[in-house]
């Protein structure tokens, strides 16, 4: 496969000329893809985008009712291609295919339809001040958006970054993950098919520290959409400092699974290893953090072994793994390195904590479900984020440190909260400092 540039509508070749191999995360042996260099590129798109605002072509900016048409067509053209973008997602990522048939194509399609609601809602308010002046508030699009996308849900994040800005009446330069460059490039042409006039959605493959660099620094982007490593998303704040970009990010997190004496138990084990080790635990919002109280731990922490024993680790296209290969050899030598750390802190492995290496296994990047049991706060697995299938246990006796351990990290991302208690989970979802917190669900 090629992946090559899509700048003003048009399927191009990177002027530099130079291509990257994107191998296989299940077999590194095999190349999947030659991916375009634009480092030369990044100005015709973002010319393109801010020509397509300024002079409104083709009625973009204008006209609400093209962009719900064009987005609910896109979304309808999604999903006609699944089987075509789930193959896709998973060779590239290393998610099981089942996950990205089931969850994310569809997820991306949803998010394109409900957002194409959002195009004749945009609306303004007006006041009559004390003075008896009329004031009135008027919502406009920013203008070009840069959308720098992570590799671990290319597509669903992709979708939920650029399917409101461009109901907004914006236009996108699209910079996506190196490792995961085919949806972009692919949605694209979808968007066009669905009516899109050219320039509204541009895509410019390359490295972070090149082509996304220079994206940050154009003087004609008006805001950044960022997901990705929190040390990133700092550093990308720190430049678009210097022109005032308007920034958006979501970063990392490590985030707590709190589980009280009083939960349902079989039913928390079910969603602590579903939030674990969903899409191969390299989610920000992975539950990577089990917090479980006392007088519970010894039994919880034996149900999850249990299931963790079950899950089936294998080729992202074979419909029976439950867990496929990591993106690429530096993320499992970085998992590695993290069940390494334990080892050399004296943590015990209740499970799992190897490299596969047997039979095909050898030739990917492929690891065991590992749980961390006993680990203090003081421990680097707890407080920094693996992305990776580990999950750590710590236990806690009250309410009180069940807080503070799960705000004991520099994140505050994600959460899930489990008892049959609903006042008391309600209390410690307030007192959790997290963006999001699930009761008695995880993932949902």
């Amino acid at each position: 496969m090629q992946v090559n540039l899509f700048i003003d509508g048009e399927e191009v070749e990177p002027s530099s000329g130079n291509y990257f191999e994107r191998r296989n995360p299940g077999n590194e042996e095999e190349v999947i893809a030659h991916v375009a260099d634009g480092v030369k590129d990044v100005g015709a798109a973002v010319d393109a985008a801010r020509r397509a605002f300024d002079r409104d072509v083709g009625g973009w900016v204008s006209d609400y009712r093209l962009r719900a048409r064009v987005l609910l067509k896109t979304a309808e053209l999604l999903r006609q291609n699944l089987d075509i973008f789930a193959e896709m997602e998973s060779l590239f990522v290393g998610k099981t295919i089942r996950t990205s048939r089931n969850s994310d194509v569809p997820r991306a399609a949803e998010l394109l339809e409900f957002y194409a609601g959002l195009a004749d809602k945009i609306l303004g308010t007006s006041q009559i001040l004390r003075t008896g002046d009329l004031v009135a508030v008027v919502r406009q699009p920013v203008g070009v958006v840069v959308a720098i996308t992570p590799w671990n849900f290319p597509l669903v994040i992709l979708c939920r970054q650029i399917a409101p800005a461009l109901a907004a009446g914006c236009t996108v330069v699209v910079k996506p993950a190196s490792f995961t460059p085919a949806s972009a490039f692919e949605l694209a042409k979808l968007f066009m098919k669905a009516g899109a006039p050219k320039g509204v959605f541009n895509v410019v493959t390359g490295g972070g520290q090149t082509v996304g660099s220079s994206l940050i620094r154009n003087e004609k982007v008006d805001a950044i959409n960022f997901t990705g490593e929190t040390s990133t998303g700092k550093w990308i704040m720190e430049r678009a400092a210097s022109s005032l970009k308007r920034v958006i990010l979501e970063l990392g997190g490590k985030n707590p699974n709190i589980v009280f004496e009083d939960a349902d138990l079989e039913r928390a084990a079910n969603a602590v290893t579903y939030g674990a080790y969903a899409n191969n635990g390299e989610s920000c919002a992975a539950g990577s953090r089990l917090l479980v109280q006392s007088s519970v731990k010894e039994k919880f922490v034996k149900m999850i072994v249990e299931r963790v024993k079950n899950i089936r680790v294998g080729y992202q296209l074979d419909e029976r793994s439950d867990l496929g290969p990591l993106v690429s050899r530096k993320q499992l030598e970085a998992v590695l390195e993290y069940v390494g750390a334990a080892i050399a802190e004296g943590l015990k492995i209740a499970y799992g904590g190897n490299r596969l290496t047997d039979g095909f296994y050898a030739r990917g990047n492929y690891v065991q479900p590992t749980v961390v049991d006993d680990t203090p706060r003081e421990s680097k697995l707890f407080r920094e984020e693996i992305f990776g299938p580990v999950l750590t246990v710590t236990e806690f006796r009250d309410e009180d440190e069940a807080v503070e351990l799960a705000n004991a990290t520099i994140y505050g991302l994600a959460a899930g909260v489990w008892s049959s208690d609903v006042g008391k989970a309600m209390r410690v979802a307030e007192r959790v400092k997290a963006g999001a917190v699930w009761i008695n669900t995880y993932y949902t």
